[in-house]
């Protein structure tokens, strides 16, 4: 090729490579930058972008499974404050059966105790028809057990139901008006025996929902910063190579100019 041509040039034409690779890497780098990720896609590297996809589809199923977990916690912890809440009911209805035991009350005392039992044991029936959430309730006669996905590989979580309570505040309200004492040793009895089973049952459960999902927990954050060292940008070093690109682009512009501009010499030797 002849060195002192006007129809190449080829240092303007390598001056010009020079800037299209610097403009590319240039942009590469600023994608960095912006999205935070050093892979975006297929193109950047294959491999590593399918193995990314894959620990993000992990990541959404652990996140399903921990939300239906909170949602069965929810339903365990409303059904336990109405247990507690029953609990606390149960030695006000203790006092007024003691009460109604007493011989020596008139029919008019019999009759405002026994009044004042009926509402204690509606107060009973009111906690377990309010304690509902999401439309489950545990303590309602004929509950059903929950059952909650745990992992992934199908293992469930089941949170047991108390319908027992439910149907002994129903036997207790029916036993109004007979023996106190009989009421006492049965249907009482029978009641604080399902109050106490159900607070041990759901405080067991709880803990089981608490630990299987902080195990979710524990899976989806190292999940995570796997798939952070695979894709995630060193925001540091890209900052730095940002800036010496920005002075590798400009020299690339200076020396296409001088390219450029050296075709003017062949000229001059001509006038």
């Amino acid at each position: 090729m002849a060195i002192n041509s006007i129809n190449t040039n080829s240092s303007a034409f390598a001056s010009l490579r020079n800037i299209n690779s610097g403009n590319k890497a240039s942009s590469t780098t600023q994608n960095r930058i912006s999205t935070g990720l050093k892979v975006t896609s297929a193109l950047e590297n294959a491999s590593n972008f399918a193995i990314a996809q894959s620990l993000r589809g992990e990541l959404k199923s652990l996140s399903a499974l921990s939300q239906g977990l909170n949602q069965t916690k929810g339903v365990t912890s409303v059904a336990t404050a109405g247990a507690t809440g029953l609990s606390d009911l149960a030695s006000d209805i203790r006092v007024k059966l003691v009460e109604l035991s007493n011989p020596g009350n008139s029919a008019a005392q019999r009759s405002t105790i026994e009044n004042d039992l009926g509402s204690l044991l509606n107060q009973a029936q009111d906690l377990v028809s309010n304690s509902s959430f999401n439309g489950s309730n545990l303590l309602q006669s004929g509950a059903s057990d929950l059952n909650t996905l745990g992992t992934a590989d199908g293992d469930v979580v089941t949170v047991s139901a108390q319908g027992s309570v439910g149907d002994a505040v129903t036997a207790l309200q029916g036993a109004i008006g007979g023996d106190p004492s009989a009421i006492m040793q049965n249907e009482f009895a029978d009641f604080q025996t399902a109050l106490n089973n159900a607070l041990g049952s759901f405080g067991s459960d709880s803990r089981q929902i608490a630990q299987q999902n902080q195990g979710l927990q524990a899976i989806a954050d190292a999940t995570e910063e796997g798939l952070g060292n695979i894709v995630d940008a060193n925001l540091g070093r890209e900052s730095a190579r940002s800036a010496a690109q920005s002075v590798q682009n400009q020299l690339s512009i200076q020396t296409f100019n001088i390219a450029n501009n050296s075709k003017s010499v062949i000229a001059s030797l001509f006038r």
